[in-house]
């Protein structure tokens, strides 16, 4: 009897010291999944965690209405429907709406830009028209000012700082090999699939003039295409349209037979994440994931997308976003027969795109139109819109526009540098220049 008195004793107080370690084992993997006490109700609710960042910082973050601290932090929330903004002075503001799950992490990135954004010159030509060579960084700048020395046609790479070892102005082709009678500022260029090559055309009595040119060195001679340009001009269209095709493949493939009968490609993200594309005809896009991604964008879809309309899709996600930008496009461009041949699979039959017809999905006039008016953000979450003398930026998913420019530029245009800023030509003296220059628009 003494040694089972004596066994209890000693085995009882690891029983409880064991059974205190599991409770606060329990409570703290509880607490790490968000549930907490609520002590007015007597309950234990799940909570999720709200990680709200902002760029720049810091910045007030609002929820609800109620200021809960500034960013970057992380909020222990109910799960329930909030409304977060983001506020610092001398910035637009940031707005989102979220329905938090519990258990979850949901992290929301503000990034917000400068109401009184600064003019910077990147160049003293006198720049009467602003060409961007697609996707890339460059642009081709167009200079007649009278100046027999410097009139011409030149490449400023953005990327590359005034102070930097390769100067990001050079010369392309100088107006003094051109005839005299050339206008450069009737000046056309399309461009080869790897952006090396261009043809320069102009506009002149007989017609035009049509030059191959090389867009990495200066020009110092002449090679004339104007008989062969359009035979030029359609090879590299197809070659084009093979590359966007190849997008089209790195989709789901639940989307693919969608996307080639009615997506018409407009260019990927920077990150190479997100497609924006316009609709050339009306179509349902299936849904992929299900259930959705954890902490996924909650922004309301559209799966339902409708002729001559703007969407993004988010490859990572399987979401598809409405862009409210209207967009004018002629719809003849799309009346192309496309038809595949009776031995050739169709988009729904075909295991890849090799084995179809050459479905269009890549029409050049269309991508230039649209590339005019909206270009991505370096950061690949918002994108850049023109709009009647102003320029605004707004979320991948249509949300959070914002004008951040709407001061004066000419011939309406504008790009985005790689350091976040917008570029217009701008005329800051009228009365004594013919035009105007590159400048940034710092809105960071």
């Amino acid at each position: 009897m003494k040694i089972i008195l004596n066994v209890t004793k000693s085995i009882v107080p690891r029983i409880i010291l064991f059974g205190f370690f599991v409770l606060v084992l329990i409570a703290v993997i509880a607490y790490a999944r968000g549930y907490r006490i609520n002590f007015d109700e007597g309950t234990v609710t799940s909570t999720g965690i709200l990680s709200v960042n902002s760029t720049p910082r810091p910045a007030k973050v609002y929820v609800n209405g109620e200021l809960k601290g500034a960013t970057d932090v992380n909020l222990t929330l109910p799960f329930g429907k909030y409304n977060v903004e983001v506020k610092k002075d001398g910035y637009t503001s940031w707005q989102k709406q979220v329905s938090l799950k519990g258990e979850i992490v949901m992290s929301l990135d503000a990034r917000l830009f400068s109401k009184n954004p600064s003019l910077t010159p990147l160049t003293n030509l006198g720049v009467m028209k602003a060409i961007p060579i697609g996707n890339t960084d460059k642009l081709i700048l167009i200079s007649q000012t009278g100046d027999v020395e410097a009139d011409g046609i030149y490449l400023f790479e953005v990327g590359n700082k005034a102070l930097a070892i390769f100067p990001p102005l050079k010369p392309l082709l100088m107006k003094s090999l051109l005839l005299e009678t050339i206008d450069i500022s009737t000046a056309t260029v399309d461009f080869a699939p790897n952006y090396r090559q261009g043809i320069l055309t102009f506009i002149i009595d007989q017609g035009e003039l049509a030059y191959l040119i090389s867009l990495e060195d200066e020009n110092t001679q002449l090679f004339e295409i104007t008989a062969s340009k359009e035979n030029i001009i359609t090879a590299w269209n197809e070659e084009k349209n093979v590359e966007a095709l190849k997008i089209i493949e790195t989709l789901p493939k639940k989307i693919v037979p969608i996307a080639l009968s009615s997506f018409q490609i407009i260019s990927l993200s920077p990150d190479e994440k997100k497609l924006l594309y316009l609709a050339k005809e009306d179509a349902t896009i299936p849904i992929v994931l299900e259930p959705q991604l954890i902490g996924a964008n909650q922004t309301v879809e559209h799966r339902d997308i409708k002729k001559n309309s703007l969407y993004i899709y988010d490859k990572k996600e399987d979401k598809n976003f409405l862009l409210p930008i209207v967009v004018s496009i002629d719809n003849s461009l799309f009346e192309i027969d496309e038809t595949p041949s009776q031995t050739t699979p169709t988009p729904e039959t075909a295991t890849s795109t090799a084995q179809i017809a050459t479905p269009k999905v890549w029409n050049e006039e269309v991508v230039k139109l649209i590339t005019e008016k909206v270009h991505w953000y370096p950061t690949s979450d918002y994108l850049a819109a023109m709009d009647v003398n102003q320029i605004k930026l707004l979320q991948y998913d249509g949300t959070n526009e914002e004008i951040v420019y709407a001061g004066p530029f000419q011939d309406e245009f504008f790009t985005i540098s790689p350091d976040w800023n917008v570029l217009v030509i701008i005329n800051l003296n009228p009365q004594l220049n013919d035009h105007g220059d590159l400048y940034s628009v710092g809105i960071k």
